[in-house]
């Protein structure tokens, strides 16, 4: 029987179909890709049923448990599932991206503290004594080596401290990574698919205004209350000063494109604004509910 050869032009389609499959794996191995490994099957999502992307999903999943390493497998099947999957899926469905990325990022963060609780009870601990536990195993790890900063940490503030002050940052570290990580796979999605978010998606985002009475009431726990109370103030504020970052720079975008400002020149202008100007950013974002930047210097 005579198989019809196949096109050269065919070969970069077929690749193309067949990466998400892989490619999450690969990515997820580079902790400079780390963050975007979900952005494959976020496209496969976006553009085929359901049922394919959990394929992807789960021949990712099977090519990583090879490695052996169950924690790894279940970070990334949960990173995965909730901002590779479900995030693109309710796009298709309900049409709005703010309203999905809340609901996925709920997903995840419930999972995160539902795996502390099993992982804890496993071990018989309850979840905060488990991170606690685990903190100190990473520190112990790392101490040992005589060239890193960790052991130079531990010599000027004492172990404790250093425990304590990880301790402090550890809920707002992650939730903000994951809120991040939602923005930055919506960002290379957006560049990746054509005709996915319209050119001014980036300039016109805003929080919902009730956003404002939670930041408000973080704020006052952690200016007038001690302990637990003001842990919980301490880590909201940084997780809504995140969210009206995000706002600050749609305002930033917003003026770049009314001034025509394109490629490198615009690369740095937003560099400069988050390494240098971040509090001019999240400031813009925050008092953008009461006096709406963008209006009052026209619409594009």
């Amino acid at each position: 029987m005579n198989e019809k050869p196949l096109e050269f032009g065919a070969i970069p389609k077929l690749i193309f179909r067949v990466a998400p499959f892989f490619l999450s794996f690969l990515l997820f191995q580079a902790p400079l890709f780390l963050v975007v490994s979900p952005v494959p099957l976020f496209i496969l999502t976006l553009k085929n049923r359901v049922w394919v992307s959990l394929g992807a999903f789960l021949s990712n999943l099977a090519i990583l448990s090879s490695l052996n390493d169950p924690k790894a497998l279940w970070v990334a099947g949960f990173f995965w599932l909730g901002v590779g999957i479900l995030f693109p899926f309710l796009i298709r469905k309900t049409g709005k991206i703010q309203q999905s990325a809340a609901v996925s990022y709920l997903f995840l963060v419930h999972v995160v503290v539902g795996a502390l609780v099993v992982l804890g009870r496993n071990a018989g601990q309850g979840p905060i004594e488990y991170v606690r536990s685990e903190v100190f195993q990473i520190m112990d790890q790392l101490i040992l080596n005589p060239q890193g900063a960790v052991k130079e940490l531990v010599e000027s503030e004492g172990r404790d401290g250093l425990y304590r002050k990880i301790m402090t940052e550890l809920p707002s570290g992650i939730l903000i990574s994951l809120l991040l990580s939602f923005w930055v796979n919506l960002l290379f999605a957006s560049q990746l698919v054509r005709g996915f978010l319209s050119k001014t998606f980036w300039s016109r985002y805003r929080n919902p205004e009730w956003l404002v009475w939670p930041t408000i009431a973080s704020a006052a726990l952690f200016a007038f209350t001690e302990k637990a109370p003001y842990l919980i103030g301490l880590n909201g504020f940084k997780l809504f000063m995140v969210l009206y970052g995000l706002q600050g720079l749609s305002i930033l975008s917003h003026f770049l494109n009314r001034a025509g400002i394109q490629g490198f020149f615009r690369t740095a202008i937003y560099a400069i604004a988050l390494f240098a100007g971040s509090p001019v950013v999240v400031s813009a974002g925050f008092f953008d509910l009461w006096f709406d930047f963008r209006k009052k210097f026209g619409q594009i």
